[in-house]
């Protein structure tokens, strides 16, 4: 029988970037439902742990009103995390950018390089295996999966994994 590891406490929360949502006269930029749902897993764990910081990750991407990571920054203040808890990292394009530039952070600012990822079930494979190549100790925090979109999801991630195992070097 599998256990899950207990999550350390006060920990160091990386918020995997995801879609935002451009804005349109009928609808405010929003995160998508996947980014709400990483946002929503990372902010009841920093409720529940005062003194747990949060790194947002994800750039701009062309149709995005706004960079990945201010936005679920902005998110995470709604839910009353202090803005001095969330460091955004606002340059990464992919996973693997989204965790090593948050372990820069990490290391700037002296924190532990144990981490807890903020991200859906059927991507927490892939993003411990890039986490401990990047010399991070992982913890899954897993995020609500919206099911409509989840073979969706599952075949990307195949897609994504396939091209991690052939062609991410070691660092």
């Amino acid at each position: 029988m599998h256990r899950r590891r207990k999550l350390p406490e006060n920990g160091v929360v990386i918020v995997l970037g995801a879609r935002v949502v451009g804005a349109s006269k009928t609808c405010p930029a929003h995160l998508s439902h996947a980014f709400q749902y990483r946002v929503d897993t990372a902010a009841s764990y920093l409720k529940a742990h005062p003194k747990a910081v949060c790194i947002t990750t994800g750039g701009q991407g062309k149709d995005e009103p706004q960079s990945e990571s201010e936005a679920a920054k902005e998110a995470l203040m709604k839910f009353g995390v202090a803005p001095k808890r969330i460091f955004a990292e606002v340059n990464s394009e992919t996973t693997l950018e989204n965790l090593r530039f948050a372990r820069d952070i990490l290391r700037e600012n002296g924190f532990s390089d144990t981490v807890l990822l903020a991200t859906q079930s059927y991507h927490q494979w892939r993003a411990c295996r890039m986490a401990k190549m990047l010399g991070l100790t992982p913890y899954p925090l897993h995020a609500k999966t919206n099911l409509k979109s989840l073979p969706k999801n599952l075949c990307r991630e195949f897609l994504a994994i396939l091209k991690f195992l052939l062609f991410t070097r070691k660092e």
